[in-house]
């Protein structure tokens, strides 16, 4: 799937699906110094480089991602969290206040505040006084099958990144190096999809994670990973917080 047509959907399609069913800034990362006293990818192509990264961090079993999105005229934020298959956090949109979200392959949980669910509501006052008397600030469950929740969950696509990935990555180059978040990183770059440059920061110690990417242009966007492997599972909502939806 293209790069433009992923962050479109994180965030436009939350706002469709809230009317079918009814957040941290990036990490800095700057100019190193000097690179580290060794190479660990001395003798790899760009292109073995990043397939090595984006493969460890798809299988890492925890891991967190925080960024901004620009899509189709919107800007959205989001703070998610993966442990194995699932998925918690926010996702935050222009004009569409924040939603909670909880995701496994089963059950899809959203949660939004009254404001939030007006936001993101296009029906009569009287159908918007229903919906947040009976949704706001409680977690909605819904089936995974359903396309409402796959619209609302698929921010959480990213715990694979190779959902952000090109079919083909042209130019692909290994430039400076850098410091994200104080750890040591390499540089890779190319052009992006809308006119930009995309720059990815991979680990220079330690496992081969994807820390940050970042796209310039038209849909920019900056993603740092972290905190890998720190957490083993995911808490799902109580069943009294929970209320169905109604269809």
């Amino acid at each position: 799937m293209p790069v433009s047509a992923c962050l479109a959907a994180v965030f436009v399609l939350t706002a469709c699906a809230a009317e079918e069913s009814a957040a941290g800034g990036p990490g800095g990362a700057a100019p190193a110094a000097a690179a580290a006293a060794s190479d660990p990818y001395a003798g790899k192509t760009p292109e073995e480089i990043q397939t090595l990264a984006y493969e460890a961090t798809r299988t890492a079993t925890f891991k967190k991602v925080r960024g901004q999105m620009s899509a189709e005229g919107r800007t959205g934020s989001l703070e998610l969290a993966f442990a194995n298959v699932d998925c918690a956090g926010t996702v935050s949109g222009d004009g569409l206040g924040k939603t909670e979200v909880h995701s496994t392959p089963e059950v899809v949980y959203v949660k939004r505040d009254a404001d939030t669910w007006r936001a993101v509501l296009n029906g009569t006052k009287a159908q918007e006084d229903a919906a947040v008397d009976r949704f706001a600030g409680r977690w909605v469950k819904l089936g995974a099958e359903r396309e409402d929740a796959a619209a609302v969950s698929y921010g959480c696509s990213l715990m694979n990144p190779h959902v952000l990935q090109q079919e083909r990555t042209p130019g692909l180059t290994r430039g400076a190096a850098a410091t994200v978040d104080g750890q040591p990183a390499l540089t890779l770059t190319y052009p992006g999809e809308s006119g930009g440059t995309v720059t990815e920061y991979i680990a220079g110690q330690g496992r081969p994670y994807l820390l940050r990417r970042t796209e310039t242009g038209q849909e920019a966007s900056d993603l740092t990973y972290f905190d890998f492997e720190t957490v083993t599972q995911l808490r799902a909502p109580a069943d009294s917080e929970v209320v169905l939806p109604e269809g």
